[in-house]
Formats: structure tokens, sequence, C-alpha cells
């Protein structure tokens, strides 16, 4: 099922979780959400490496495509975002949850000697706390924040980004941060995700993994089904902050 939101942002409208009633689930038959990302329970431990042979299997969750739409909000508008796809698929266990990203990239931009700002990017977004009115997709607003996980392609030689010696794995930068509006955003002093990704036959794979119930009170928990947006930022189209494709709110739904 394909969810391309935010066709009316260019007249300014912003994408509200008005009328919900307390159960989140029950956005879907409101239509004020969508679509659902089914995350898939698991026994032992998840996988760390975005192409392990599990998310290739028939015991892995389903993928979810996801189109991504133009930020016509705030300035600079960004019209035509070159990422207009990304797949999403989510697992868990009794103790964590993992989300996978994957989409296309013909280019692989890090931030190899800390002095490009245009880097591949992507983060994904949830309401700190289930409410039946879902913060303003725009980064939260007062009263109501949100807890933003983000990625970013920094690190590694030239040519391999972010690749240990060791290891075909990409450990890169992944924040956990919050919002409750444009300008607000903040670092956690507690940094309670974790991320890999690796670029591999021109698309990016990017895991977050974190515990369920971390205890923070400036995260997300979960205990049942949330909502969800996300983001990804193409460095080589020169997308940076707001120039990006973006989608929400979306629900993570879980059993």
């Amino acid at each position: 099922m394909h969810f391309k939101l935010f066709y009316s942002l260019a007249l300014g409208v912003i994408l509200l979780f008005g009328g919900c009633s307390a159960n989140i689930e029950g956005c879907l038959e409101e239509g004020s959400c969508g679509p659902a990302i089914n995350v898939a329970n698991q026994d032992g431990n998840l996988p760390e490496d975005p192409f392990d042979p599990f998310w290739d299997s028939k015991e892995a969750p389903t993928a979810i495509n996801i189109e991504l739409g133009p930020q016509m909000i705030t300035n600079p508008k960004w019209p035509n975002p070159s990422t207009q796809q990304v797949l999403i698929r989510a697992v868990k266990n009794s103790d964590e949850l993992v989300v996978l990203l994957e989409w296309e990239d013909i280019t692989r931009d890090g931030n190899f000697d800390h002095s490009s700002l245009y880097v591949d990017r992507a983060a994904i977004m949830f309401p700190v706390e289930p409410n039946n009115v879902a913060p303003s997709i725009t980064m939260g607003e007062s009263g109501m924040p949100v807890n933003i996980w983000q990625w970013k392609s920094i690190g590694g030689e030239k040519g391999q980004p972010g690749v240990r010696a060791k290891s075909k794995l990409a450990y890169q930068t992944v924040e956990d941060l919050n919002a409750e509006g444009f300008s607000t955003l903040t670092y956690q002093s507690k940094q309670d995700v974790k991320g890999t990704a690796l670029w591999k036959d021109n698309k990016w794979r990017l895991i977050f993994k974190r515990d369920l119930v971390d205890g923070d009170s400036n995260d997300v928990q979960f205990r049942q089904s949330v909502l969800m947006a996300v983001a990804v930022w193409n460095g080589s189209n020169r997308e940076l902050n707001g120039q990006k494709g973006i989608a929400g709110w979306m629900l993570l739904k879980l059993s």
C-alpha cells in the first residue's frame, strides 16, 4: 500500500490527528494516519546488520513501501525531493525494537573530512506521549514534543564511508533528539538509540535499534502502537534541514 502525504501542503495545511479516539490504532479507520507498519515478533537476538540474511528470509517482516512527498510548509520549500520512496520494516523481541529503512541512492554521500554539509541522512519521528491529538508534523509543537532518531552518513575513509576495517557494517552517527516545533531541535544528554547503515548495490539500508521501554521521559515508549513519521535527505541533491522528502503520520503497529 502506498501512502503519499502532504498533497495539500502547498496551501499551508498541517496534518493533525484531530478527533482521534484514545485508541491510537483507531486512526487507521478514521483516515488520519496510515498505512500500518506491522511490527513482527522474533525470538532471540535481533539483527544488527542491515543486509543480514534475515531481512530477505521468509521470517522477515513485510516491507511497506512509503511514498515521500515534498516539504512545502517552511522556507526553503522543497517541492521535488530526489528520494521519493522508502521501504520500512520493523521487528521486536521481548526487549528491543528494530526499524529498518531502505531506499535507492546511486551516490554515497558522506562527511569524510568533516567539512561537507550535504550528506545522506534519514530520520524517524514519534510523539513522546500518546494523545488524542498528534503533534504537528513540523517537528512537534509547544507542549507536544516529539522524539526524533536521526542518522547521518559521517566518518570512514573516502570511498568507504563509515566502514570499519574488519567489518562490512557502517557504524555512523545516530542521534536521539527532541523537538517542540521549528528551530527547537535538542540533543539528549542520554543517547539511547543505536544505528547501523550500509550502502550496497546503489541503495542504503539503515537500522535503528532501541529498547522497547527505557524509562527516559524524553523518549517514546513502545508499550503499544505508536505514530511514526519519516524523512530522507540526499546529499548529492544538496538536501539539508527542511530540504528533504517526508511522510507521516503512519502507524507502527505492535502486537
